[in-house]
């Protein structure tokens, strides 16, 4: 067990259940950023591809938002050539936590893998790679996916042959970081990045254009253009200058020319490229099969690889037993006596010696394997058809030994009764041999051997043929069709669609499957994909977007979101949905897998602009707050000489403020102008007495005339004397003059 707070090394997760869910089985490999493993998912059974990121670099929590956001969008792509993502996640790594991807198990090794090997390929078999990550590419930047990171190390054949890209979104995400520092970037990167990588400019599809053309350029001639051995010059060397194409391109040369170009405008997008491949493919041979790792029906036995580490093509080493058996010819050494066969030898020989050589090579060129049965006192002479060691020859003696000239101890007796002895090379010649030759056995021999011949033949004749049925699966129709039609089964397709196999039109599997040995007339059928399976479309309305998305993702399909403004439907809760380009669709509906569902999320209600209401009545400012849903409070009241009574002197947020629905707003209300009621003076007996009762009232006493004890004489405001009980702003002078 890891001590609290050690560091975990990539090799310690070996034997170890990722997740509770994955049992690591091998490391594949340990890079930058990720380490890879080989994994077997317990809960389908299969054997995974497990990539684990750096713990360093998942640590953040905005990391680990974009990852699951940009894996949630990758693991809804679904396309033969892009590398299908299983799961993904953030799991326990002793003491801390990293996020890990889990994709399809890929056998047949990358591009790169080839190019280690020392592998080139023609440029029929470019085009073909070529197209397969072309078909890839636009799939995913119509879906607005720029991989960035486009490397022969992410192109990638699957068991079946087929190209797959892989790291779509995560070497984008692990490399941004990176490229804020372009001269940073590890330089087996920098040398297949687009010029506008270089320059830190805005990146499309033709970034990933570039990268390709880069790398089957490569495949084909083995130079890699504007490669050097630093990022800096590398990423320069390419900017403005037009890719150098080769002559051992040939039709390619003007293809890669246009997808190489160092201005984005001016270059093929993916769809572009591809296309322009496929015009080239009528000027190439067709291509023959790559050299991957995987076997396959036209890969090479595993018996004749090189190494169990260098599986790039077939040895057959001489002397190692893979050549075909050689025939032997069973002759008995315990002929009849030669005195009863001499008169058997035929004219034009030199004597029984040259009578058994002629016999042995008719039955030798012939190409028959004849044998004797030889009795319990017989002795045989094995001799194979051609043993390459002509000359190597055995001679047994009257008395039963052995003599050996040259190589000979390699035919020893197996047995006292058994001698062998290569027939190319000077006859066996014994004592017997010496006195007379065996006709009537010889003759007898080249009976059995017709017969053997005719019995052969007849056999041959009168067999029904049997063939062993390839493996098809991944194979277009017509290819399949024609690769078992010499056969002379009964062949029969049937349509069904399949996710393992979802391209249309190639084979999903065949019955009897591939390795079985069918006679000639038998029937054969051939299952050919329709499609991936149909998915039923789930009703969204009315569910968290969150869950109505996870729903369409499950099922394998794509999901657009629009957000708008909704008075009756909360914030998060899909208000419809539909698929564009077929509004007849509804829930139930089955679709394919690739099908984008729209989904129409609200945002809540729309937000409200404050408006101003100074200077209006409090009541009318109030009904029409309540026809937006807002709330308008009184906050206070104040005299102002400005404003009537009742209406708004101020309110508490500028007009023009956007503010949710339902909020509460405060105002100021007037009270009018402050007016006080003039008081009764005839009490007061002088000036100090009437200045107390004006104050009291509100106003302002003010002695004009006179002394502040003497009686009063008169009071005005304005020259004007008020009546009793007559309305003055609070705070009005009152001139007085007393005696």
């Amino acid at each position: 067990m890891t001590p609290p707070g050690d560091p975990v090394e990539p090799a310690q997760l070996v034997g170890s259940l990722f997740a509770d869910r994955f049992r690591v089985q091998r490391l594949v490999s340990v890079g930058a950023n990720t380490a890879i493993y080989t994994a077997e998912d317990e809960h389908h059974a299969r054997t995974v591809t497990l990539k684990v990121v750096r713990p360093g670099l998942a640590a953040s929590p905005s990391f680990r938002a974009s990852f699951d956001e940009t894996m949630r969008s990758v693991a809804a792509l679904s396309h033969p050539n892009i590398a299908a993502v299983y799961d993904w996640g953030v799991a326990r790594i002793g003491d801390t936590s990293s996020a890990y991807v889990v994709i399809e198990q890929l056998t047949g090794g990358s591009l790169r893998d080839l190019f280690d090997r020392g592998r080139r390929l023609s440029p029929s078999q470019a085009l073909a790679v070529g197209l397969e990550a072309c078909r890839g590419l636009d799939y995913a930047h119509r879906r607005g996916f720029v991989h960035t990171e486009l490397t022969p190390s992410k192109l990638v054949f699957g068991d079946d042959r087929r190209l797959r890209i892989i790291d779509f979104g995560l070497a984008r995400l692990l490399g941004e970081p990176v490229w804020a520092q372009p001269d940073s970037v590890p330089t087996h990167v920098a040398w297949y990045a687009s010029p506008q990588q270089g320059l830190s400019m805005p990146l499309d599809g033709t970034t990933d254009v570039y990268a390709l053309c880069l790398a089957l350029h490569e495949a084909v001639t083995g130079v890699l253009p504007f490669r050097d051995d630093s990022t800096v010059a590398s990423l320069a060397a390419r900017v403005g200058k037009l890719m150098p194409v080769s002559a051992d391109l040939g039709p390619l040369a003007s293809v890669f020319e246009r997808a190489g170009r160092p201005d984005a405008e001016d270059r093929a997008t993916a769809a572009e490229f591809g296309k322009e491949l496929l015009r080239a493919a009528s000027k190439l041979p067709r291509p023959e099969a790559l050299p991957l790792l995987s076997t396959g029906l036209f890969d090479t036995p595993v018996e004749q690889l090189r190494s169990p580490d260098d599986p790039t093509g077939g040895v057959i080493r001489p002397g190692d037993g893979s050549s075909a058996a050689v025939p032997l010819v069973l002759v008995p050494l315990d002929e009849p006596d030669a005195d009863d066969l001499v008169e058997a030898t035929p004219e034009g020989t030199d004597g029984p010696s040259d009578a058994v050589e002629s016999t042995a090579a008719s039955v030798v060129t012939a190409g028959v394997v004849t044998g004797i049965a030889a009795g319990p006192q017989d002795d045989l002479v094995i001799l194979p058809v051609d043993s390459g060691m002509a000359g190597d020859i055995q001679r047994a003696s009257s008395d039963g030994a052995s003599e050996t000239t040259d190589a000979a101890s390699e035919y020893t007796p197996s047995s006292p009764a058994t001698r062998v002895m290569p027939v190319v090379g000077q006859p066996v010649a014994t004592e017997r041999d010496r006195r007379g030759f065996p006709w009537k056995i010889v003759l007898s021999l080249m009976v059995l051997a017709s017969l053997a011949v005719l019995g052969v033949l007849a056999t041959q004749l009168f067999r029904t043929p049997v063939y062993r049925t390839p493996d098809l699966v991944g194979l277009p129709e017509a290819e399949a069709r024609n690769l078992v039609a010499a056969n002379g089964w009964e062949i029969s397709v049937q349509h069904e669609r399949s996710d393992l196999v979802p391209v249309v039109g190639q084979v999903v599997r065949t019955a009897p499957q591939a390795g079985i040995d069918l006679a000639e007339g038998e029937p054969f059928l051939i299952v050919v994909s329709d499609g991936p399976t149909l998915r039923e479309l789930p009703e969204s309305t009315g569910v968290l977007s969150s869950e109505a998305q996870t729903r369409l993702i499950e099922r394998g399909l794509g999901v657009d979101v629009i957000e708008q403004f909704d008075e009756m439907v909360g914030e998060g809760i899909v208000i419809s949905w539909s698929v564009p380009g077929d509004p007849t669709l509804t829930a139930g509906s089955m679709v394919n897998p690739t099908t984008i569902v729209q989904l129409v999320v609200s945002l809540g209600p729309a937000p409200r602009s404050i408006p101003d209401v100074v200077g209006i009545p409090i009541d009318e400012a109030r009904a029409q707050f309540d026809s937006l849903g807002l709330l308008l409070l009184q906050d206070s009241q104040m005299f102002s000489d400005e404003f009537a009574v009742g209406v708004i002197i101020s309110q508490a947020i500028e007009p023009g403020t956007e503010v949710e629905r339902g909020s509460e707003m405060n105002v100021v209300v007037s009270l009018g102008p402050d007016v006080v009621a003039f008081p009764d003076l005839s009490t007061a007996a002088n000036f100090e007495a009437a200045a107390v009762i004006l104050r009291d009232a509100g106003y302002e006493p003010r002695l004009v005339f006179g002394d502040a004890q003497g009686e009063i004489r008169s009071y005005t405001i304005d020259g004007v004397q008020p009546e009793v009980g007559e309305m003055f702003r609070r705070g009005t002078v009152v001139d007085i003059e007393a005696l």
